[in-house]
């Protein structure tokens, strides 16, 4: 287990690293306008992965990985109905009259084609991780180069970039695969998402908990104070991408308890690791992934590094839940928790602007979803298990904090003190991770 997740970091650790330390430095060297642009596309672009993914989506990936014998079948379904759907997503091209951001929506099809899901449901978790390490590098690169010798068409490169990078990587996926790049659209395919919508909310859901929320706090704050919003839940999604990274790489066994908490104690690993980052080398921290400039803004991360470690503890139920097909109830409690956080942000602004409400309002939704989670679908030992390994656990963040305190804040003593921490950990921890991994089909 730990030799493949290790594998899994090491690709994708490196790609997400490189997109935070990107997005730095276009904050830095370019226009807050263009970096604020990027984070407005990206936003576009993930709503519409998840509109074309919507519940069915997960659907695909449980069928995929329950029959495998027919899974050609299961796939060819998938994709006529996403492709249809992308065409009919185009249309909302035509908002670009009033923002013409909204022309991202014509590259609708070019999503719609993707197989990156089929390949972790067919067990190829290393493929996936290279195609989305792709994904990610390529256009942040490109768009680097940009601020120096078209520093005003950065967004465009960026997205001619995601264009060009999403069509090699389709091609190269279909013929992994041995699949159709693309298939003929059918309206009849559109059932699909008729029959999964309880899991296309929860997509819905898991979007909002992320950069989703930046499409109601646009409404209230500046396009200045949104670049600091962007660049952190970028950083909250890396988080959470790591997390879904052993999520594919174990997805066929989910369904036993002893794999789940295993996967929910890596969580809160990170998860503290974040936390005693923000906490302890706050300012080593915030100046090396978001630049001295939000180095004042502190309380914003301690929001998120909170929120990071409340996700972490009943993480693996996204997938358990989806797997064990308990899609509607788990659908009720995260449209509800959707629903506090953004009636929390439209309260608590009332009464204050400052920008730290936002990840104020992820905190609260995320807690509520944790709790309601919890309380429903965990028993009282499954729950204990959890909380008592985030206690014991915490305990690690000693070791950084004595570190500071005697040798004082530096890059060196950060990095130094959280590798140990990690070790320690790992040592602790070790046996919790020895699960024999099973021969994928």
């Amino acid at each position: 287990m730990i030799q493949r997740i290790a594998v899994l970091f090491a690709i994708t650790g490196t790609g997400h690293v490189f997109s935070i330390m990107a997005l730095k430095f276009m904050a830095q060297r370019g226009q807050v306008t263009q970096v604020a642009g990027i984070g407005e596309v990206e936003s576009l672009i993930q709503l519409m992965i998840g509109l074309i993914g919507f519940g069915m989506q997960s659907d695909a990936i449980r069928n995929i990985t329950l029959n495998s014998e027919s899974w050609e079948e299961k796939f060819q379904q998938a994709q006529t109905a996403r492709i249809t759907l992308s065409i009919l997503l185009m249309s909302l091209s035509l908002f670009s009259f009033s923002d013409s951001t909204y022309l991202c929506f014509l590259m609708a099809p070019l999503f719609a084609a993707s197989s990156d899901y089929a390949l972790y449901a067919r067990g190829f978790p290393v493929v996936g991780t290279m195609v989305a390490f792709a994904r990610v590098v390529v256009p942040l690169l490109l768009g680097i180069i940009s601020v120096y010798h078209w520093p005003l068409h950065v967004v465009d490169v960026y997205v001619g970039a995601t264009v060009v990078t999403y069509f090699i990587t389709n091609i190269f996926m279909s013929l992994f695969l041995k699949v159709q790049l693309f298939y003929v659209p059918s309206f009849n395919s559109l059932r699909l998402y008729i029959k999964t919508f309880p899991l296309g909310i929860l997509t819905l859901c898991f979007y909002f908990f992320g950069l989703g929320i930046l499409l109601v706090a646009q409404l209230f704050f500046s396009e200045e104070e949104l670049v600091i919003s962007f660049l952190a839940l970028k950083f909250y999604l890396v988080y959470k991408g790591a997390i879904r990274v052993i999520h594919q790489a174990f997805v066929s066994r989910m369904t036993e308890d002893r794999v789940c908490l295993s996967i929910d104690q890596i969580s809160i690993m990170l998860g503290l690791a974040f936390l005693g980052s923000v906490m302890i080398f706050p300012n080593t921290f915030i100046s090396l992934f978001f630049g001295n400039q939000f180095i004042d803004n502190q309380m914003f991360f301690v929001y998120l590094a909170i929120s990071a470690i409340v996700f972490s503890i009943f993480n693996s139920s996204a997938t358990r839940l989806i797997l064990d097909k308990r899609d509607v109830d788990f659908m009720k409690i995260a449209i509800a928790s959707v629903g506090v956080s953004v009636l929390f942000l439209l309260v608590i602004i009332q009464f204050s602007k400052s920008v730290e409400m936002i990840t104020l309002s992820l905190l609260v939704g995320e807690g509520f979803f944790a709790f309601a989670i919890a309380i429903y679908f965990f028993s009282a030992r499954a729950i204990w298990d959890r909380i008592s390994y985030l206690v014991l656990c915490s305990l690690a963040l000693g070791l950084p904090f004595t570190v500071k305190l005697i040798f004082e804040e530096s890059l060196v003593t950060y990095f130094t003190s959280f590798i140990f921490m990690g070790l320690l950990l790992l040592l602790f921890s070790y046996k919790n991770f020895t699960l024999p991994v099973r021969v994928d089909k």
